[in-house]
């Protein structure tokens, strides 16, 4: 397969991976209940449990963030590209401060969402 075809494909598999993830996301969020077993709530959906939901929304989201790194290394070249243009001489730097960024965010976040 061309590089075109693998682009859609990801892309694809992108789109349907991230639909599922927000849709499960809300369904843990809204539908099912959380801890004890609310009045009136059913115990599962679909025939699984909030932890099945939760383990596919797991596994989905590990998928997601292989397609993405796949994705970036099918448009490495644009990247390191569009990174000369915006940054001249110091697109390398830049490159690599951008990419590290993420690393202090996350640990951040993790550190918040923590009870």
């Amino acid at each position: 397969m061309d590089k075109n075809r693998w682009l859609y494909l990801v892309g694809a598999l992108m789109y349907v991976d991230l639909t599922a993830l927000v849709i499960l996301g809300l369904l843990l969020k809204f539908v099912i209940p959380t801890g004890a077993r609310a009045l009136g709530s059913p115990p599962a959906f679909l025939g699984l449990s909030r932890h099945g939901w939760a383990d596919i929304h797991g596994t989905l989201g590990i998928l997601f963030v292989g397609l993405t790194v796949v994705h970036l290394v099918l448009n490495w070249n644009w990247v390191v590209q569009s990174s000369k243009r915006y940054f001249q001489d110091k697109w390398a730097k830049a490159l690599l401060v951008l990419s590290g960024v993420w690393v202090p965010v996350l640990f951040v976040g993790w550190i918040a969402s923590r009870p």
